[in-house]
């Protein structure tokens, strides 16, 4: 087993195993044991410092009772997480790439996301999400029902645990004002939805909402989203860039990190302060 510095790809693999571990509810003892390993080597592998062979992550995952596609994913990530660093930016290229991003979320003590357009995932209300997610059902996805509920339930999921952290997150979250003139859904759910947002910066202090101006010159994010997460001391930040169709892409590298939060420093100087932001969404609700 390899052991050296903290990879997206590792600190992806070991949430993976820490969420399988807790719901099959076996002790760390008894994982390790299964792969003949110590305890202290196992928790190296759940914090991102340490990998496995394949064979070892197999027998692991299996004791955790997983099943494919998850099992195929995890073992793929597997092969990532051996390989070392190599300075790129990491392209995560199997299904469901918004399950590992929501997996950093999870561990992270900052959370800054811009969108263009759109209310940021974290304060979407279920109604706005589901909306959101119809509009691309048999077009990035398959056309089903049952799909699209899955789709909205693991989303919610996303922001309970990050809203409901026992330490709770500092978050930024930043959109463009054509976000209030487009209709997503209907009247009723755009309503729904400011007065969800509303609620939330009443009922979570960390959190704070801001408006950028589409006619505020120099948006250095004009065509599209932006994500920035940050661990303290855990692991350095990694940015995040959201796109409708195809492979996600990470940035963990001092030069791109740095290049972003640059990108975010300008957005806020564009933005909206919170205040004048929440007045903004008062008068578009009583204008819906």
């Amino acid at each position: 087993m390899a052991v050296g510095v903290q990879t997206i790809p590792r600190v992806l693999l070991g949430e993976a195993l820490k969420q399988l571990r807790a719901e099959a509810g076996v002790t760390l003892d008894a994982a390790a044991k299964v792969i003949g390993k110590d305890r202290p080597r196992l928790i190296k592998v759940l914090d991102g410092k340490a990998t496995l062979s394949t064979e070892e992550l197999a027998a692991l995952v299996d004791c955790f009772g997983a099943q494919d596609p998850l099992r195929a994913e995890i073992l793929e990530l597997g092969i990532q997480a051996r390989k070392r660093a190599s300075g790129s930016p990491y392209m995560d290229l199997a299904p469901d790439s918004y399950r590992r991003l929501a997996w950093l979320e999870a561990i992270s003590k900052d959370i800054w996301n811009y969108q263009k357009g759109i209310f940021p995932s974290m304060i979407q209300s279920p109604d706005y999400l589901d909306a959101v997610m119809r509009t691309g059902e048999g077009i990035w996805w398959e056309q089903s029902g049952s799909a699209r509920a899955d789709l909205v339930a693991f989303r919610l999921e996303r922001q309970r645990r990050v809203l409901e952290a026992d330490e709770p997150k500092r978050m930024d979250m930043m959109f463009t004002d054509d976000t209030l003139s487009a209709m997503v859904g209907s009247p009723a759910i755009m309503r729904g939805q400011l007065e969800h947002v509303l609620a939330m910066i009443e009922r979570h202090p960390t959190l704070t909402v801001r408006m950028v101006p589409n006619a505020a010159s120099g948006n250095p994010a004009q065509s599209g989203g932006l994500i920035m997460l940050r661990f303290g001391a855990v692991l350095r930040p990694v940015g995040f860039v959201p796109v409708a169709y195809g492979p996600s892409v990470y940035f963990d590298e001092t030069e791109d990190t740095e290049r972003i939060m640059r990108a975010f420093n300008k957005l806020r100087e564009l933005a909206l302060s919170p205040a004048e932001t929440k007045a903004v969404l008062e008068k578009r609700l009583r204008e819906l």
